[in-house]
């Protein structure tokens, strides 16, 4: 070996511990994980290992079997050096009392290390199918894909799934190049901790099948009996490794075809899907995951993925050696697209292992673009695909630790995504708020209510026992809702019933917000309720002075909202003294109810919007008010679809529904309010999403397109 040939294979190593550091520190530094069942499921397995009770070891149809053995591995393990270090820790299954966040986090860093370990062997397999190059932008597309990441920082199984399947299938593609047994035996090892992972890894026995197509016409016998060698290794390795299998197969085995296969496949969602403003138990058909790439992808993998893959059909017949791994992965993507979709069960992290077949496409599609356009660029291909790598990673790993609040920019971004599924799939946000109720004076001896499975993430994050909304109600010192799960309210009432009649309208003690989206909200059910927005606004007399109601101020939940959308909005009024006692006519004694009214005028100075009603909802008429009370009152107003782009005036006031007269209405200086009428505020109407985004996306795409056809244009002239 030169010198120089030995300084490359040096910088090739250190590059290698580079892309591991890339791929393995994001997904180990404070992992975001929502759902608990797999924590307890570990803990509990290796538990049963520990005390050699093998059927104690079946948990879940999925079944779970390699997450289980590493992460149970992993608590126990760091239990057991706890202990003896004589720092008397709580056992993994002991949780009540403690925010035990840190514990998950050791049962995910087996997970993260043996992803980031993935991608590195991962770049050797892809080295060894294409060449260097894809190589290396395949790799790193996989360490910086953003839903990837987002799943890879759980205690769950899509994840590991994803890259297990992904690495088999490869093997799968060198031994159709190379042919040699080791490789389908590597290939059937991977496949079996697929399938301990999670049923959905058994499409890699017809992908298998397809592959072995070509075999089967020049040899059919060697092809039939590789077949069956790869089926009885992949089942050898699943007999191996779960002790269940051991003790109680026909009862493990049923479990995993009865609930693990069959359920699955023919069954929607046990809980409401929302999905484009529907909500409901029912299967949304393809079209949702067909969303869920066109969002979870990424501007550099979503067009290049297809570039990827009509430049290797292109090239079917020149180098049909080259292009048939690629076709290949593009029918591992295609086909375990289709399976998917045919279930009724439906989950966007279902979708990971096309996510990862993609990411190999757009690195084909980008350095066969980016060679077609260098003489344009001055630059090499593999530093023009570098540079757009560099954009990727930085706009990715912005989202740090949240990587699942990226949506796609060419698509809108998250502003898009809003209006197609809810977001707050891994729990973002509900973290902080625990972490807020966590750090209030005497945190452990509160206790807090969430919606349902929200109460997953904030365990991990307070001392304090938390109970299910519709179990403690407003007894509880601290509400905290979710947006996962206040978008499905409306018709599900254990996820915010509170929520829809009052927390909505009611001024938060904290929010988590991401990109201008409130993701969580922490509200205190006993506290005064606080005015955001204070005004001094006098009703009913003649005189300013002396008029028994006040409007003491708003709280407009937003200002800015799209053509559509629903504007929240909260009146917050005072009785000065008894309604009507002091009113000369037509607003004289007895007391009365008056009637609220909420306007919002366009532009032009149109009514766009309004509601009418005695306050709250009219359940509190102003009749009956007591002196001094502040009466929280909820509006919704809901703007027309075509509602034009503008600046709207938000305005309220009341009337005697009797005779339609308004009350007066005083400013603080005395001054009657023109129409008796209160502005509030100035709302702006705006798209949903900026023309300049739109512009960006289109501007981005033409350039693809302009790069991916010059050289043909170059060739014509």
């Amino acid at each position: 070996m030169t010198g120089k040939q030995g300084l490359q294979v040096r910088a090739s190593r250190w590059a290698l511990v580079a892309l591991f550091l890339l791929a393995f520190i994001p997904r180990a530094i404070y992992p975001v994980s929502r759902p608990l069942q797999w924590y307890f499921r570990s803990a509990q397995f290796f538990q049963a290992i520990l005390q050699g009770d093998w059927a104690g070891t079946l948990f879940s149809e999925h079944p779970g079997v390699t997450v289980m053995w590493l992460s149970g591995a992993a608590l126990w393990g760091w239990y057991g050096l706890q202990s003896l270090l004589g720092l008397h820790p709580p056992a993994p299954l002991e949780t009540e009392g403690y925010a035990f966040a840190g514990r998950v986090a050791v049962g995910i860093l087996p997970l993260a290390l043996l992803v980031a370990l993935g991608i590195v062997w991962g770049w050797y397999l892809l080295r060894r199918l294409f060449d260097r190059r894809v190589a290396w932008v395949a790799a790193l597309l996989w360490a910086l894909d953003p839903f990837y990441l987002a799943n890879s920082k759980l205690l769950h199984l899509d994840a590991l799934l994803s890259m297990l399947m992904i690495l088999s299938a490869l093997w799968i593609l060198i031994y159709l190049r190379e042919h040699r047994l080791r490789q389908l035996v590597t290939s059937a090892i991977l496949a079996g901790l697929a399938l301990l992972t999670k049923t959905s890894a058994l499409f890699l026995v017809p992908f298998l099948a397809l592959c072995l197509l070509t075999d089967l016409l020049r040899h059919p016998l060697s092809a039939i009996r590789n077949f069956l060698s790869w089926l009885l290794i992949t089942a050898a390795i699943c007999f191996a490794l779960w002790p269940s299998l051991w003790v109680q197969p026909a009862a493990s085995l049923d479990l995993v075809i009865r609930q693990g296969v069959l359920l699955h496949a023919g069954s929607p969602r046990d809980q409401p899907l929302l999905y484009r403003g529907a909500l409901a138990v029912q299967n949304p058909g393809p079209r949702f995951y067909l969303d869920v790439l066109l969002f979870r992808t990424t501007f550099l993998t979503l067009p290049f993925a297809l570039l990827g893959l009509v430049s290797a059909w292109t090239r079917r017949r020149v180098g049909a050696g080259l292009s048939r791994p690629y076709l290949l992965l593009a029918g591992f993507a295609l086909f375990y697209f289709a399976q998917m979709s045919l279930g009724g069960w439906k989950d966007g992290r279902y979708m990971l292992p096309v996510l990862l077949a993609l990411d190999v496409l757009a690195a084909a599609g980008l350095l066969w673009w980016a060679g077609r356009v260098h003489r344009l660029t001055r630059l090499s291909a593999p530093l023009l695909a570098g540079l757009l790598l560099m954009v990727q990673a930085a706009i990715v790993l912005s989202h740090h630790p949240y990587y699942g609040t990226h949506y796609n920019a060419l698509l809108g971004g998250p502003q898009a995504a809003l209006r197609v599924f809810p977001p707050a799939d891994f729990g973002e946000g509900l973290d902080l708020a625990g972490q807020y109720v966590d750090s209030q004076p005497g945190a452990e001896n509160l206790s807090v209510g969430a919606q349902f499975l929200a109460n997953e993430m904030l365990a991990q994050h307070v001392r304090a026992p938390v109970y299910d909304i519709a179990q403690i109600g407003e007894e509880a010192d601290y509400l905290i809702f979710g947006v996962q799960y206040t978008m499905r309210g409306p018709i599900y009432p254990r996820w915010g019933a509170l929520w829809e009649q009052t927390y909505k309208f009611r001024q938060p003690e904290f929010v988590a917000s991401f990109a201008g989206i409130p993701y969580a909200w922490v509200h205190q059910p006993g506290a005064e309720p606080v005015i955001p927005h204070h005004l001094d606004v006098r009703l009913g007399c003649r005189g300013a002075a002396t008029a028994p109601l006040r409007l003491a101020g708003y709280r407009l939940a937003q200002d800015e909202v799209a053509p559509g959308d629903t504007l929240l909005l909260t009146l917050y009024w005072q009785a000065e003294e008894p309604v009507g006692a002091r009113l000369p006519r037509p607003w004289a004694a007895p007391p009365r109810s008056y009637t609220v009214f909420v306007h919002l005028q366009g532009p032009d100075g149109n009514l766009v919007a309004q509601q009418d009603n005695p306050p709250v909802r009219g359940t509190r008429p102003t009749g009956g008010w007591e002196t001094g009370a502040v009466i929280e009152d909820p509006y919704e107003l809901a703007l027309p679809p075509d509602a034009p782009v503008g600046d709207y005036q938000l305005g309220a006031g009341m009337y005697d529904p009797t005779t339609l007269e308004r009350l007066p209405a005083f400013a603080p200086d005395g001054g009657r309010l023109p129409e008796d009428r209160v502005a509030l505020a100035t709302v702006q109407v705006r798209p949903p999403i900026p023309w300049w985004r739109w512009a960006l996306s289109a501007a981005w795409l033409a350039i693809i397109a302009a790069g991916a056809m010059w050289p043909r244009a170059r060739r014509r002239e």
